[in-house]
């Protein structure tokens, strides 16, 4: 069973700190969202497990690897990361933005597999786009655009999966269909999923933990425990408890 563990784990910029982790360990099928203040430091974790920030001090190790120590082809084996929104090429169909997540798997001369095939196509049926895979992304919803933005990286197949505030801008239908795609892929392939968002209904509906992220650190919660983590947002921000939702 693949172990993800994070050891001393100090994220930030230049030489300034924002988030230490001195010890986190997960396991295979287990989803945790990622909660605490704007600036708390939960995009610069999330950054920083997969590689696209360095960090100050610390390893993440998934299945005995060090990860930050491989090169990128080989780290966007085993992690992959839906960033916040970003500005995508009206005019790129469905299916060609999904096939961008076979990437790092692809060979030196970069000829799709049958097997790059079969991902890409389990990507979007997972994410229910196979009837819209030929369309140009400037012809789909919001929603429909956020779903490929998902399947592109499923289609990556990695043994960890990080999602940054993915929810935002969706609608409550497009929000419950994220929250399903998300326990299948934890459920049925096992995945480690952490996921950063500011909603606690996100963490009840999908995950099997939180992690409060708070004065520089973290503290982690089953989702049982989301009413005592409740209490612990608002002695730290003060607001009314009706607003921790």
């Amino acid at each position: 069973m693949g172990i993800f563990q994070l050891s001393e784990l100090s994220c930030g910029y230049g030489a300034l700190p924002v988030i230490s982790v001195p010890s986190l360990v997960l396991e295979r099928g287990e989803a945790m969202t990622v909660v605490g203040r704007n600036g708390a430091g939960k995009s610069t974790l999330l950054r920083t497990i997969a590689g696209l920030a360095a960090p100050l001090a610390g390893t993440v190790r998934f299945d005995g690897l060090d990860l930050l120590s491989l090169r990128s082809a080989e780290r966007a084996r085993h992690v992959s990361m839906l960033t916040q929104m970003e500005s995508l090429d009206p005019s790129t169909t469905v299916r060609e933005l999904v096939n961008l997540g076979r990437t790092p798997w692809l060979g030196r001369f970069g000829h799709f597999s049958r097997e790059d095939r079969q991902m890409v196509d389990r990507a979007l049926d997972t994410c229910h786009l196979s009837a819209l895979s030929d369309r140009p992304l400037g012809r789909v919803s919001g929603g429909e655009r956020q779903r490929a933005r998902l399947a592109m990286v499923l289609a990556q197949n990695t043994g960890i999966v990080l999602l940054d505030e993915s929810t935002n801008h969706l609608d409550a239908a497009h929000r419950y269909m994220l929250h399903g795609i998300l326990r299948r892929i934890r459920d049925e392939q096992g995945c480690i999923v952490l996921m950063a968002c500011h909603s606690l209904l996100d963490a009840e509906r999908f995950a099997t933990g939180i992690l409060l992220l708070r004065e520089g650190g973290v503290e982690r919660f089953d989702v049982g425990e989301a009413d005592r983590l409740r209490a612990r947002i608002v002695e730290d921000t003060g607001v009314p408890p009706e607003w921790v939702y």
